[in-house]
């Protein structure tokens, strides 16, 4: 076999192996073609990469992608011979046409280790072994060229095109939505130990701010992933993992309200044929079901509702206190509802007024023979056949009594007249009645004779007294637990609070004292029950927060500057408030123990009694006011949906 050498030709340097990061030669073009051969090819060229992104067929530059090394050696190097017609032959050999993109890349390659093979023009073998030691050859890794996955190219930033596949908008939408809705968090559990309650509070802001943004940054993905992000049900799913479910409203209550009809006059929509539906039976109500509700229009609502409380929406801005008077004396308690507030005073008689308007709506007087120091009521129950509620008070005076009263309004609406009738009056404490708290099995009241009664919620009979305080017990907290039908026993626990400066958590079922609490430096007003917290406040203007279980103090709250008085917490939201004769009201945060609010102005003398929740503030005075302030005015939404 021979070959001619064209005169002008040059004479060849060695064949080399193009390395990673060398330009691409002029022929890359022409490589592409050989992806559809008999020959085929193991690269993939950045110029026929192309990728779907949101939908749309675009190519990748070049310059945004690195092309993996050439294939490794294949064992074989052509020996330079000088001057020789063999090897120039060898240059112009239809080889080199069949393959251009392969000639290039070997011609501009250097050897990366030694060949067991050579090119001879002097035997009648082209090719011919040559003696090589394995053991000196290098390890084979990314930098030798060798192919070491099944990857073509990877792009390297700055990156100018999405790759990948889209999985979430190649799911079913049902799946979709439900994979968005898991990254609302998990709402921390009341019933926790107290030390992890507190530490879940800070947490669960921290989740479900960053559960938001997530979810603001799946909308910016695509037009697709931003009609999951939008959809109703994801923002119902970090609604209520943040705040709960929203109440159920009576159709009177709705925020819901019925798209216009369209009209064919002032419509820019195209002429559609309305079809005509048929009329509902009987009993069937129009009121939407709780997605009809924009939750996300609710959640932004309610984010700033809590911008609010925390101060943290304006500066300047403070809630708007409205202020109910009626009473003729000191307003020593309160409970109020979702709709009405009650109130017990000096003056001897119990009040009901209207939450919403503020208007007076009930007034009981003559039972009571001496000041109405503490009161609980339910009024939520609603009667069929008129639509009014019914409802169940209990009270309690410096008389020494309880009275255990029936409520109710003869039509409905939050404006109705309220009646009350005495069912029947709980005797033997030997002092004022100071504190009572109810459940759906007992009724527990405190008073100036040391003494703790429980009474049954069905017969009201007297269940037991505890006794083993040294001092009037001025408070008591009531844990409800689980009721057994089998053994007629009821787990719950009561805490009590003394003038003495202890606190003593009893259990009901056996009557026995479970644990002392002592730690304040004088003695305690107020106390709150909730799950495993205890929260104690004293006349040492201190407020403490307790571990029920383990008896430890977890926190010591420090702002006050005369006796706390009351205090209502909740768990959930993280929020304490606390009054005090100093005529303030203070908000507390459970998680950090940090005061976010203090209101000074809502009243003119000595606070006796506080309740809130995630709307309002109601507290009593020395002054014969009741004040109510509201922080969720001109939020947009029916305030009803925060309760």
């Amino acid at each position: 076999m021979s070959f001619h050498t064209p005169p002008s030709t040059p004479t060849p340097h060695r064949l080399q192996r193009r390395g990673r990061g060398s330009p691409a030669t002029p022929s890359s073009a022409r490589f592409s073609h050989l992806l559809s051969s008999v020959l085929g090819s193991p690269f993939v060229t950045t110029t026929d990469l192309v990728d779907l992104v949101d939908g749309e067929n675009t190519t990748v530059p070049h310059s945004d992608t690195v092309t993996r090394p050439p294939s490794p050696d294949h064992g074989f190097e052509v020996i330079q011979h000088e001057d020789s017609d063999e090897e120039w032959s060898f240059r112009r050999s239809p080889f080199r046409s069949i393959l251009p993109r392969l000639w290039d890349v070997l011609s501009t390659s250097p050897p990366r280790r030694p060949s067991p093979f050579s090119y001879s023009s002097s035997s009648s073998s082209i090719w011919t072994s040559k003696p090589i030691d394995y053991s000196q050859l290098p390890p084979l890794d990314g930098e030798e060229g060798e192919l070491i996955d099944d990857e073509a190219c990877f792009f390297c930033p700055p990156v100018r095109a999405v790759t990948g596949i889209d999985i979430l908008s190649l799911l079913p939408p049902e799946l979709a939505l439900h994979t968005l809705s898991l990254l609302a968090p998990t709402r921390p559990d009341p019933h926790s130990p107290a030390s992890t309650v507190l530490a879940d509070i800070p947490d669960h802001v921290i989740q479900a701010n960053s559960a938001l943004t997530s979810l603001l940054a799946c909308r910016s993905v695509s037009r697709k992933w931003a009609r999951f992000a939008n959809d109703n049900s994801v923002w119902r799913s970090l609604y209520t993992a943040r705040w709960g479910t929203p109440p159920t409203l009576s159709p009177s209550l709705s925020p819901y309200t019925p798209p216009p009809t369209p009209s064919r006059r002032n419509s820019t929509m195209p002429d559609i044929r309305m079809k005509k539906l048929p009329a509902l039976p009987p009993g069937e109500s129009v009121f939407p079901a709780p997605l009809a509700l924009d939750f996300s229009r609710l959640y932004r609502a309610r984010l700033e509702l809590d911008r609010r409380w925390e101060g943290l929406h304006d500066e300047q801005w403070s809630p708007r206190p409205m202020a109910l008077a009626g009473h003729t004396d000191s307003v020593y308690c309160l409970e109020f509802s979702r709709t009405h507030i009650i109130t017990g005073s000096r003056d001897r008689s119990v009040k009901v007024w209207s939450l919403t308007s503020g208007r007076l709506l009930g007034t009981f007087k003559g039972q009571h023979k001496g000041s109405v120091l503490c009161l609980k009521f339910e009024l939520e129950e609603t009667h069929p056949a008129t639509g009014g509620l019914r409802g169940f008070l209990v009270t309690g005076s410096s008389d020494c009594n309880v009275c255990v009263w029936d409520l109710w309004t003869e039509h409905g609406g939050e404006d109705a007249q309220v009646f009350g009738e005495v069912r029947a009056v709980l005797r033997g404490h030997g002092g004022g009645v100071l504190d009572l708290r109810i459940d759906q099995k007992w009724i527990v009241s405190c008073a100036k004779d040391a003494a703790i009664r429980v009474w049954s919620r069905e017969s009201l009979d007297l269940h037991r007294t505890l006794r083993g305080h040294e001092g009037p017990v001025n408070a008591v907290g009531l844990q409800s637990g689980a009721y057994s039908e089998e053994s007629s026993q009821h787990d719950g626990r009561i805490v009590s609070a003394s003038g003495d400066g202890k606190m003593i958590l009893w259990d009901i079922a056996s009557g026995e004292r479970v644990r002392t609490f002592e730690g304040h430096d004088r003695g305690l007003a107020c106390i709150e029950f909730k799950g495993d917290l205890i929260i104690s406040g004293s006349n040492d203007c201190k407020i403490k927060i307790w571990s029920a279980s383990s008896g430890a103090c977890l926190r010591t709250l420090v702002g006050h500057e005369g006796l706390v008085r009351a205090l209502s917490c909740d768990p959930q939201n993280g929020r304490l408030v606390s009054v005090s004769y100093d005529r303030s009201v203070r908000v507390w945060d459970l998680g950090t123990g940090r005061a976010i609010r203090v209101v000074r102005d809502s009243h003119t003398s000595h606070i006796f009694d506080v309740k809130f929740d995630s709307r309002r503030i109601v507290s009593t005075s020395h002054d014969r006011k009741i004040v109510v302030l509201d922080f969720s005015l001109g939020l947009g939404v029916n305030p009803a949906l925060f309760v």
